[in-house]
């Protein structure tokens, strides 16, 4: 059958893509490789970014019943263990931010899409249909282990960080300084867990950290992600670093004393937005975490897919309205997400890259936080799930940061 849109991967980005495309009347297949509700490795965050796409879609209040915990502010701790609690202005509004399990939140957006879709289909790709030059559609094979090839106008994938649609068209490289890796673990019973997330920037691990998101049911989403480059660099092994921290970090070791591991302790990579992946070409447009678009500082990465899903499904719209598949044409697609995301990304990344360097300016900036109300306010405002995460020119709060004496 000959779609208009073949969706590669039921995720975040690709359900969103999907929702978009199907309300606009389009004839859409939508596939996976598993069924849902299935597991996703992640923090299981979701900030403003989120809201705002699930709001335009009308399903805000479904996504208020799911199974999950409302996120007011973070709490932040910089190497030297100083630690200092950023709080959204207020809790008689609407929270900024929520946690709920990727098994739960993937599914409600999944179920929504299949809604609206023409077809949804287990499928595992294998390749592309390639016809001179252009991405035509894709090949693959079902459950009963047949081949099957399909056919589309465009084809979207968002099919996850190791996407085998970035994989044959040579789009996947990433530079290691530009790659995460992360552990996560759900624990029960730690301690002092409240309504904000927590980062933690422990000092044998910078730029990357260690988080504890809380969830329902006393359990809590604990991991550590680390740059690739310097992972090595350093000799880490992470998982022994991840269990190190719990037991000998002064902020960890009473908090997790009596807490208990849920299963078990597993690992996924993170392609990071600060390498400005192509996400585009002839017949194909790349989405969420297959076109690398992973915050540099937060590791957040669901709100920036869905984004990537609504664009791509205007993208999509506007090439078939204009009957135009080109790569020349499809480059809107990367010039639109980056113009709503970039900001973010490249502040990010140099905030991420200040921390590597110099240190003690996180230091600085956590003492300064502690002591001065008006500061702390400033720093917040680089913070997400504390009201909106209004970037601020980086440049000038490094300098700052620099001259400031505490």
């Amino acid at each position: 059958m000959q779609y208009d849109v073949i969706i590669v991967g039921a995720g975040p980005a690709g359900s969103v893509a999907a929702m978009y495309l199907g309300e606009a009347g389009k004839k859409v297949l939508l596939v996976d490789k598993t069924e849902f509700p299935r597991e996703k490795i992640c923090g299981d965050g979701k900030g403003l970014k989120a809201q705002n796409i699930i709001k335009e879609l009308g399903i805000y209040d479904e996504y208020l019943k799911l199974e999950g915990k409302k996120i007011y502010g973070v709490t932040l701790s910089s190497p030297n263990g100083t630690v200092v609690e950023f709080d959204a202005e207020t809790r008689d509004k609407p929270a900024p931010g929520h946690t709920h399990k990727r098994i739960v939140f993937d599914n409600f957006l999944f179920q929504n899409a299949k809604k609206k879709v023409k077809e949804f289909r287990i499928l595992n790709v294998i390749d592309l249909i390639i016809e001179d030059d252009v991405v035509k559609g894709l090949i693959g094979t079902n459950n009963k282990g047949e081949r099957e090839e399909h056919r589309a106008n465009i084809v979207l994938a968002a099919d996850g960080a190791n996407s085998i649609i970035a994989n044959k068209l040579k789009l996947n490289v990433i530079p290691p300084e530009h790659f995460i890796v992360a552990l996560r673990g759900y624990y029960k019973n730690v301690k002092g867990t409240t309504d904000r997330i927590e980062i933690h920037l422990v000092k044998n691990l910078i730029p990357g950290y260690f988080w504890i998101f809380p969830l329902p049911n006393d359990e809590a989403n604990v991991g550590l992600g680390m740059v690739v480059k310097d992972m090595k660099k350093k000799n880490i092994d992470l998982k022994e670093a991840f269990l190190k921290e719990i037991r000998e970090n002064p902020i960890f070791i009473k908090r997790f004393e009596d807490a208990e591991l849920v299963g078990e302790i597993k690992g996924w990579n993170l392609p990071l937005a600060s390498y400005h992946r192509k996400c585009y070409g002839n017949g194909f447009l790349l989405l969420g975490d297959a076109a690398a678009l992973i915050d540099p500082l937060s590791g957040e990465g669901v709100g920036s897919a869905m984004i990537s899903g609504k664009i791509a499904a205007q993208i999509a719209i506007e090439s078939m309205e204009k009957n135009d598949f080109s790569e020349k044409f499809l480059k809107e697609y990367d010039k639109r997400l980056w113009e709503i995301l970039g900001h973010d990304f490249e502040t990010s990344y140099k905030i991420q890259t200040t921390a590597k360097r110099f240190p003690f300016l996180v230091d600085k900036m956590m003492i300064k936080a502690s002591k001065d109300e008006r500061f702390k306010k400033r720093v917040e405002e680089l913070l997400p799930y504390t009201g909106g995460r209004k970037v601020i020119a980086s440049d000038e709060f490094i300098e700052d940061l620099k001259k400031m004496e505490v």
